[in-house]
């Protein structure tokens, strides 16, 4: 009978968004060729039919000139018109596209996906609208670092380097963020309504010890 007051192990609600992301890293890694390439027939055919637009139009430039920020802070010229990236100076300078596709929307959707399971549980409104809040924030700074680090390697070790960077370090870079993210949210900003269940009570203490 004191199973039943038996307190739940510490960070054991982080288990099943992490579970559930290790699991889809897993897939996707191993699919990861046939989704870039399908991925990329899907980007060309979305921007045919116009429905990048709006992304293009207002998240591409925007990321664009955050990057070009983050080069020039680490000493790397650049420049940047619209969500064209002008790597370098003179001859030698590299124009890096940023497309609808490479704006983050992948990343954001693995977020979303994981917080439909790892906001379930009794958790107040307010830690849950922090957790949502610092996860977006993280989720755009990881967007920028992501383009970053592609700009870099494209800069100094050339495009296909670039590429394979981008096609297989982002799906690594979001799996860990979001481990870290889910990490960090239950053992930091979560809260449960009515305290902390996973510690137990002084009352639940002492009628454990009467029925052992």
């Amino acid at each position: 009978m004191t199973a039943a007051f038996a307190p739940e192990p510490k960070g054991a609600g982080a288990i099943r968004p992490i579970g559930t992301l290790i699991a889809v890293a897993s897939v996707a890694l191993l699919i990861l060729p046939f989704l870039s390439t399908f991925g990329e027939l899907l980007t060309n055919a979305a921007m045919a039919a116009g429905f990048d637009a709006w992304l293009g139009q207002w998240i591409a430039p925007v990321e664009g000139q955050l990057v070009h920020g983050a080069l020039a802070l680490v000493g790397i010229p650049s420049a940047y018109s619209g969500s064209l990236l002008y790597i370098g100076s003179g001859a030698g300078s590299l124009a890096l596209y940023i497309s609808w596709n490479c704006v983050g929307w992948q990343t954001l959707l693995f977020l979303v996906v994981s917080m439909a399971t790892g906001l379930q549980g009794e958790f107040t409104l307010r830690s849950r609208l922090e957790t949502v809040a610092l996860g977006v924030f993280g989720i755009a700074f990881l967007n920028v670092l992501r383009i970053t680090v592609v700009a870099l390697v494209a800069y100094f070790f050339g495009r296909l380097p670039a590429v394979i960077v981008h096609d297989y370090g982002s799906v690594i870079a979001t799996v860990a963020f979001l481990m870290a993210f889910w990490a960090f949210a239950y053992n930091v900003v979560l809260e449960r309504r009515g305290g902390d269940r996973e510690e137990p009570s002084p009352d639940q203490g002492s009628r454990i010890g009467q029925m052992a």
